[in-house]
């Protein structure tokens, strides 16, 4: 059975990923289920045809001197593929090291794969969680994932396995928290002049499994 603190810290960070504003604690990998729709694409999308695949657990980039990743360069396989790599570089790579990183340079390792509204809330729920004396651990895999893209819009459905990640106490590093074996989750990119994919938006859906 989990703690009263424990429920409470994973529908906060339901809320706080899917846009909700105010004083919130963001978890990273544990719980799902928000049904809030933030970021999503027409159901006819057409520009590229779906993709199904499945993420891998390595990073596509590399990273500069001072230890920020790289944006990826595009696999074969086109959009599709280059927008899945971005998205598997965000829960294996860089978030993972975002999360435990000083808050100085937090900002600077998300940017090659995290765009607006989405970077705000990564930065202000860390800020939360140092408030807090937690901090984030592990990291989210993904699992298999749907590809769908529309001009410089690309929404990844997918699945997480979470159960390596969440929430633990910065003093002892004792969990707090702990993610799901499958994890629903939601993300919209965008496609930015220097024609790189950025995630904008995370949400769980409502289907609290996948």
């Amino acid at each position: 059975m989990r703690t009263a603190a424990a429920v409470r810290t994973a529908a906060v960070r339901r809320a706080a990923v899917a846009g909700v504003t105010g004083a919130m604690v963001l978890v990273v990998g544990s719980g799902c289920g928000s049904g809030e729709e933030y970021g999503s694409l027409p159901s006819a999308a057409t520009d590229a045809a779906p993709t199904t695949a499945a993420a891998t657990a390595g990073s596509p980039g590399g990273a500069d001197a001072d230890g920020a990743p790289q944006a990826s360069a595009a696999p074969s396989g086109g959009v599709a593929d280059l927008v899945l790599a971005q998205y598997t570089a965000f829960w294996v790579d860089v978030l993972p090291r975002a999360g435990v990183a000083p808050a100085g340079r937090r900002e600077a390792l998300l940017a090659p794969v995290t765009t607006e509204p989405e970077l705000s809330h990564l930065l202000t729920n860390w800020a939360a969680l140092d408030a807090d004396g937690q901090r984030n651990y592990g990291r989210d895999r993904p699992l298999e994932s749907t590809v769908r893209v529309q001009g410089g819009l690309a929404l990844v459905e997918g699945c997480l396995d979470s159960r390596g990640s969440g929430v633990a106490d910065t003093a002892t590093g004792a969990p707090v928290t702990r993610g799901v074996a499958r994890n629903a989750v939601r993300a919209t990119l965008l496609r930015g002049p220097d024609g790189t994919w950025r995630i904008s938006a995370i949400t769980y859906p409502a289907t609290p499994t996948c």
